[in-house]
C-alpha cells in the first residue's frame, strides 16, 4: 500500500461515525430519488449558508488571515481544511478532508458541493466581497484525494 492509499483508507474509516453512516446514506438515496439534483444542491447550499452564519469568521485583511479564519471554523467541527490560491481571474478554494463524501456516498453526486458553495459564499459576503462574485464548485480532485475544488469568480450574467 502506498502512503496515499494509507491516507485514504484512514480517512474513509474515520470520517463518518458508524452510528450515522447508514442513516446518511439512506438520506442521500432518498434525496437523490425524490428531488432533481439542482434542487438538492440548492438545499445543501442553504444548509452551508446557515452553518457559516452560525460559525462566523472575524474580519480579515489578508488572504492568510482569511484562510486561518476558515480553518479555525472547519477544525472546530472536524470538517477538514481549506487552502486559497489567487489565480488570474478567480480565487481557487480547495477544501480537503470533508466528511460529506464519505457520509453521503456516491448518491450525493455533485450536489454535496452545494454545501461548500453556500458556506464559503456566506463567509465571503460577510467579508464584504462584491455581490457579483460567486463561489462555484468545480468538482472533486482528479487524483482521487478527498478534496473539493471551488472558485470565487465573477458571475456570467
Amino acid at each position: 500500500m502506498t502512503d496515499q492509499d494509507n491516507f485514504l483508507s484512514y480517512y474513509q474509516r474515520s470520517t463518518c461515525s458508524a452510528q450515522w453512516m447508514e442513516f446518511n446514506r439512506a438520506l442521500a438515496a432518498e434525496l437523490s430519488a425524490g428531488l432533481p439534483p439542482e434542487d438538492v444542491r440548492q438545499l445543501f447550499r442553504r444548509i452551508g449558508e446557515r452553518v457559516a452564519t452560525a460559525l462566523p469568521i472575524e474580519r480579515c485583511d489578508t488572504m492568510e488571515q482569511l484562510t486561518a479564519g476558515f480553518n479555525i471554523r472547519w477544525e472546530a467541527i472536524d470538517w477538514g481544511f481549506a487552502t486559497l490560491q489567487e489565480e488570474g481571474d478567480h480565487l481557487r478554494i480547495v477544501h480537503s478532508c470533508s466528511p460529506l463524501a464519505m457520509a453521503f456516498g456516491p448518491e450525493s453526486g455533485d450536489w454535496a458541493g452545494g454545501f461548500f458553495e453556500g458556506a464559503y459564499q456566506a463567509w465571503f459576503a460577510a467579508q464584504g466581497t462584491p455581490a457579483e462574485l460567486h463561489v462555484r464548485a468545480e468538482g472533486a480532485d482528479a487524483r482521487g484525494l478527498p478534496q473539493l475544488v471551488l472558485r470565487l469568480e465573477r458571475s456570467n450574467g
